[in-house]
């Protein structure tokens, strides 16, 4: 009889176990998964990484650095991570690899005492990741100091977000990744302001807890031997201060001292092209024409400065290379419609395998919406004047289909708006 309760209570104990974690599962935000989980499934090795926050995670495609440079790379940054997180999901990073290279993004060095400079869900997206071991618990044990419930907060999942409840989706219930390496890249345009070099001058550091971070993460690429390189990526005027600039002086100086290295995007915009009519998606973070820009110019600096080496050739890396970039047009393919903005679905659509119809209503209220004529010149797309047994009602239709064999693909509809000028999807 004993021995009965003691196996009903295991039992128990196991079927419970299951259904916490099964719950957790369901519960977490997948975005940090989502991004990163395929850098913990490599079957390569990675000669670069990309850490930060999300101007670096929306600056840098290693898809496009594999295509066209053969360069084995992963995008680890994330929205709104603070380097002290940067730091832990370095040194995990660096567990798993051996690159030749890491780059930093600056934007969110803090320099203030006893700081996060972080959100709570912008901690959960950088390190949810993490497998459980020492990196996880130190990150947790850091972060759960500055929100309530603490080190609870962050290492239990269900305990995170069991709030979810009522907004839990269909994917939720999915194990989706992402095949881009962990990036994200915008095809929406928008016009910023280039920015202007004011100073030189260098402002004092106070040595915060960002800092201090920074200064471990430079002292454990010294460790590894990997070069360790300071990265400021492109940003509208307004962002790009007088006191930014002396606070990021500092920082390089910092940078160099520690055998480090930097990139001053700010400083070459003019040499590598970037185009600001037109390379940036929204107000802060640059769109896949400032990233072609920037990737290019990276190409070359990895080339010259780590010894990073086209791969293309390499049976080693070729094969599950050239595999994820299949799984990645087909997940831009049907990810598609997501793309509510008429020149965003475009730009996400068109490429080398695909060919685009597009039928108007009315083809001069094309070219009200921004950067719209910019868009079909560079896609080579002449739009076709259609009545409603083609649009239904609607004001464009936009049709994909392959370019090999015409098989058809993905297509959208979306109306005209008096108000904004443009064509959305609803």
């Amino acid at each position: 009889m004993k021995m009965k309760k003691t196996v009903s209570a295991f039992i128990f104990i196991c079927l419970a176990a299951v259904m916490l974690l099964t719950l957790s599962h369901i519960f977490r935000d997948k975005k940090s998964w989502y991004y990163k989980s395929e850098f913990m499934n490599s079957q390569t090795g990675f000669d670069a990484l990309f850490l930060g926050a999300s101007r670096m995670h929306e600056a840098v495609d290693p898809i496009y650095l594999w295509k066209e440079y053969g360069i084995t790379s992963y995008n680890l940054a994330s929205a709104g991570e603070s380097v002290q997180m940067t730091y832990y999901v370095l040194a995990e990073a660096l567990e798993q690899c051996s690159p030749k290279v890491v780059f930093i993004d600056a934007a969110k060095i803090s320099d203030e005492e006893n700081s996060i400079n972080s959100g709570y869900g912008f901690v959960h997206e950088s390190i949810d990741f993490l497998p459980f071991n020492k990196n996880k618990l130190e990150a947790v044990s850091y972060a759960g100091k500055f929100f309530d419930g603490g080190i609870p907060a962050f290492l239990s999942m269900l305990y995170a977000y069991h709030g979810r409840y009522d907004d839990l989706k269909a994917e939720d219930f999915k194990n989706e990744v992402n095949y881009d390496k962990g990036a994200y890249i915008m095809t929406s345009v928008l016009k910023r302001d280039e920015p202007f070099i004011f100073t030189d001058e260098k402002k004092e550091l106070k040595n915060g807890d960002g800092i201090k971070y920074y200064k471990k993460i430079l002292s454990l690429c010294r460790q590894k031997n990997v070069l360790c390189v300071l990265t400021d990526i492109p940003v509208d005027a307004s962002v790009y201060t007088e006191e930014r600039q002396r606070y990021l002086n500092a920082l390089i100086s910092l940078t160099e001292e520690n055998g480090g290295k930097s990139i001053a995007f700010n400083t070459l915009t003019g040499s590598i092209g970037l185009d600001y009519n037109y390379c940036f998606g929204d107000t802060g973070h640059l769109n896949f024409l400032g990233v072609e820009k920037v990737c290019d110019y990276l190409a070359a600096y990895m080339k010259n400065e780590a010894g990073v080496v086209d791969h293309r050739n390499d049976s080693g890396y070729s094969a599950s290379w050239n595999e994820d970039v299949f799984k990645w047009d087909k997940q831009r393919i049907d990810t598609l419609n997501e793309r509510k903005d008429a020149v965003e679905y475009i730009f996400a659509a068109a490429g080398n395998d695909t060919d685009l119809t597009l039928y108007v209503k009315n083809p001069k209220k094309l070219y009200n919406e921004y950067a719209m004529d910019f868009c079909l010149e560079s896609c080579g797309i002449e739009p076709l004047t259609a009545d409603e047994d083609i649009l239904g009602g609607y004001d464009l239709k936009i049709e994909v289909r392959n370019k090999q064999d015409g098989q058809f693909l993905s297509e959208q509809y979306f109306e005209y708006n008096d108000r904004s000028g443009l064509f959305t999807a609803e």
